[in-house]
């Protein structure tokens, strides 16, 4: 107990050395200066145009529902056309919308690509890909369970199984129930290569990598070139990044969808663009295809509006259609799993709410302290599996971070407390608190 004391200031010191380190390093602006005013003739016509093709976009969404509900068995049917069919027309709505509505011009923006710049992010990208798919067939050496019933499940599902395959807009593998889409897309790789524990986990391993590319831009977008490729960098040979990348999982595609999301999302409020928010909501309805953990980012998308319509609503009340377009996006994206988890009441809370530890908002102080009680060693554990203690599981045998890993997490958090006004900060500690209240991925 002495020494976790002196952990904790030490910990407290370094946070306090970096907010006093990096207080005065820029941030790009988080808002625009001013409004592009276009042609007003012209505008009216766009507009008008706009405005069909969004309704025509509203239309096909509630159709594919309807569509659903009335053959959810088939396997991606009409109900699946009209899906993707929506999503473009949503997309080609927000384009016409921009249009119509000239984007703003902002200041103080990230810096010009260079071509050494593209080609040392082609090349961080390429390690990473590299990393994760070297030898995925005995490296990890131990083999988890969960890697056997996934590849049995997309198999049988989509490969072996019955003439009528399952729909993708369902959930398969009886008390796990995860979204069908993900098994398909494994079934995808059997079939192309073959069934092997490296074609099984072939998949996530292609989604870590990629996720170095929104990440890189994330990162550009608010802290500048050299933050970006220190952190993709970083990201690219992280133990734990690695190693979950190579199982064949898709809690790997949590961070995926996420840090896609978070980049337009940033990039919405400096260009109120409507297609930075129709691909911010498209980003998180489509993660709500894959793992559990992407139900945290509706909460996370609610306070972090919230956020902006408390802290900042001088520049955030000019975002109210964008808030709109986040949201129809996200509806897009998930689509007719969305009517899946409406008819199925309980399922998709269902096992997280099976496995809370503390499931009751506290009515009075002594609740309160039992809550505190209760959920404190928890999170503290949590902490302390970030780089002084080993996982607890089978998955992973050591601490989530390397010690200079974790060393930079510190930092950064603190710094992120330090600047909380900035949208960025806020968003990237919302997302981080998510983590630490519910578990990692």
């Amino acid at each position: 107990m002495r020494y976790g004391r002196w952990a904790a200031l030490a910990l407290l010191a370094a946070g306090v050395l970096a907010i006093l380190a990096w207080n005065g390093s820029e941030w790009f602006a988080a808002f625009p200066m001013e409004r592009q005013i276009g042609a007003r003739d012209e505008a009216g016509i766009k507009s008008y145009v706009a405005h069909s093709a969004l309704a025509g976009a509203a239309l096909v969404l509630a159709l594919s529902y309807v569509i659903f509900l009335r053959a959810p068995a088939e396997t991606f049917g009409a109900a699946g056309w009209l899906w993707l069919a929506e999503m473009a027309l949503v997309i080609a709505a927000a384009i016409l919308w921009n249009a119509a509505n000239p984007p703003v011009k902002h200041f103080a923006g990230p810096p010009a690509w260079t071509r050494w710049e593209a080609a040392l992010l082609a090349g961080i990208v390429a390690v990473a890909l590299a990393l994760r798919t070297w030898n995925l067939k005995n490296v990890p050496f131990n083999i988890y369970p969960d890697e056997i019933m996934t590849g049995l499940t997309a198999e049988r599902a989509y490969v072996s199984g019955p003439n009528d395959a399952p729909s993708v807009f369902s959930t398969l593998w009886g008390d796990i129930e995860l979204p069908a889409l993900w098994f398909a897309i494994v079934a995808g790789a059997i079939k192309l290569g073959g069934v092997g524990l490296g074609v099984v986990r072939l998949p996530a391993a292609l989604f870590g990598a990629a996720t170095d590319l929104p990440f890189y831009g994330l990162i550009r977008a608010v802290w500048g070139r050299a933050a970006a490729i220190t952190g993709a960098s970083i990201m690219a040979f992280s133990a734990a990044d690695v190693h979950y990348s190579r199982m064949a999982l898709n809690n790997i595609t949590t961070p995926f969808f996420w840090t896609i999301c978070f980049f337009f999302l940033l990039g919405g409020l400096r260009s109120r663009r409507a297609t930075d928010w129709v691909f911010a909501g498209l980003a998180a309805g489509l993660s709500e295809h894959f793992y559990y953990g992407t139900r945290r980012l509706p909460f996370i998308l609610v306070c972090f509006v919230a956020y902006l319509l408390i802290v900042h609503w001088r520049e955030s009340r000019a975002c109210m259609a964008q808030f709109g377009w986040l949201t129809l996006g996200y509806l897009a994206g998930f689509g007719p799993l969305l009517m899946h988890f409406l008819t199925h009441r309980g399922l998709y809370y269902g096992r997280g709410a099976g496995l809370m530890t503390w499931n009751r908002i506290p009515m009075n102080w002594q609740d309160l302290q039992q809550m505190w009680s209760t959920l404190w060693p928890i999170m503290s554990e949590n902490l302390l599996g970030i780089s002084t203690r080993s996982a607890q599981d089978i998955m992973y045998y050591a601490s989530l971070l390397l010690v200079p890993e974790a060393a930079l997490l510190v930092l950064g958090v603190a710094l992120l407390a330090w600047r909380w006004r900035h949208p960025a900060a806020f968003l990237m500690m919302v997302s981080g608190l998510a983590v630490l209240f519910v578990g990692a991925r």
